[in-house]
């Protein structure tokens, strides 16, 4: 019987684990998909679609090959808009790429906006809302 015992509180044990270990990978994927959602374009906003503009991003490091990567400049653009807006940000508009005339920095600019219309935001945000996952 103590066998019993053991092997079950084991076994409670592990099915925890997998779930604790499904929760994560759930947040995971929220967070991702709140990332995704978010564009980055040098032009302006799309005609004809209401937004409210958020605020400025921008950030300046040395010039290196590593700061005129488009992916990392898109990375630690939504990054930063992220962590100001993090329920409202849906692109960011306007980025800019200045070089400094001594060529030893580069400043990056945009603008944070939402779209008036939150259905897509909305939509993404609660997808996962009552899901059920089994072991």
């Amino acid at each position: 019987m103590a066998i019993g015992l053991a092997l079950g509180v084991s076994a409670c044990g592990a099915m925890e684990a997998q779930r604790a270990s499904e929760v994560k990978r759930q947040q995971e994927v929220v967070h991702r998909m709140d990332v995704a959602h978010v564009w980055v374009t040098t032009e302006g906003p799309p005609a004809g679609k209401p937004y409210s503009k958020l605020g400025d991003v921008s950030y300046t490091e040395p010039f290196s090959p590593d700061a005129i990567d488009e992916a990392k400049i898109t990375a630690k653009l939504k990054q930063m808009a992220m962590e100001k807006w993090p329920e409202t940000i849906d692109a960011i508009v306007d980025e800019n790429q200045t070089v400094s005339p001594d060529g030893t920095s580069i400043t990056v600019t945009g603008k944070a906006i939402a779209y008036d219309s939150t259905v897509d935001r909305a939509a993404m945000h609660k997808m996962n809302d009552g899901l059920v996952v089994s072991p």
